[in-house]
């Protein structure tokens, strides 16, 4: 299905109204918010259901062709194969505690591929977006990742990571950290340049997890070296963002990475 660029651009920014017209009552609750608990025991707020039911009313609205795949309620069926994944609220308990590291996310894939995606960083107004093939932005300012040699690289590594591959890449000089639980400001900042890596070795589907940060890091000029015997896609699970340097480095490595993780 070809979608026009201008309709890729006016859903887009169709997204980032609704997730700006959120901030007041975002920053209100921010710090001090109920919450319950799913049945997988994370945490939703009412806030989460209302900007994912806005922006799913906004959408179907105004592209009654388009799917909607959303964290906190029923997907909707497309006509075409043009869907948004949404997390309204990545990062659900730093919000309820006023950490800066939360963000509304969404990500449009089109016949398999993402077209488009939007990171709002509500705590601190930093909006990032991109467009296949047009480059990676924060506040409408180019950004790029930050190829620095591998001493002083730092990758973001989840718990699975950091114990089982940090040893197969410590030679390399490396840092490694235990993220903060966030997908949207760990792929920022390596598409900003701050890090250097993000590891992603999930055993379920976390699609509006990833799917947004993932274009904003290869507009970005970083690389995803997938670990599920195939080129990343948007359903890829297991994978490394990272700037080419230490894509390099895992890429040598692959076997012995497979191996720890499987």
């Amino acid at each position: 299905m070809i979608i026009s660029p201008e309709v890729i651009r006016e859903s887009q920014q169709l997204v980032i109204d609704v997730f700006k017209s959120f901030r007041d009552e975002l920053m209100e609750s921010y710090g001090k918010i109920k919450h319950s608990s799913k049945q997988d025991g994370s945490p939703v707020t009412k806030l989460d259901v209302k900007i994912e039911q806005a922006l799913k009313t906004k959408l179907a609205d105004a592209y009654p062709d388009f799917g909607f795949h959303g964290e906190e309620t029923d997907d909707v069926e497309g006509t075409i194969d043009a869907t948004w994944f949404v997390d309204p609220i990545d990062g659900t308990r730093s919000f309820m505690h006023g950490l800066p590291d939360c963000s509304n996310m969404a990500g449009l894939v089109v016949d398999g591929v993402t077209v488009a995606s939007v990171i709002y960083h509500f705590a601190t107004d930093e909006l990032y977006t991109a467009i296949r093939g047009l480059g990676a932005y924060r506040n409408g300012e180019s950004i790029h990742i930050n190829n620095t040699v591998l001493d002083d690289s730092i990758v973001f590594a989840g718990a699975v990571a950091y114990k089982d591959v940090y040893p197969v890449l410590s030679y390399s000089g490396l840092g490694m950290y235990a993220p903060i639980g966030a997908s949207g400001y760990e792929f920022t900042r390596l598409a900003q340049g701050n890090i250097q890596g993000v590891t992603k070795l999930r055993s379920g589907s976390m699609l509006h997890d990833d799917i947004p940060g993932v274009l904003l890091v290869q507009e970005a000029g970083g690389e995803i070296v997938s670990f599920e015997g195939r080129d990343y896609d948007y359903k890829t699970l297991e994978f490394v963002a990272a700037t080419p340097n230490v894509a390099k480095v895992v890429r040598e490595q692959y076997d012995a990475i497979k191996k720890v993780i499987t």
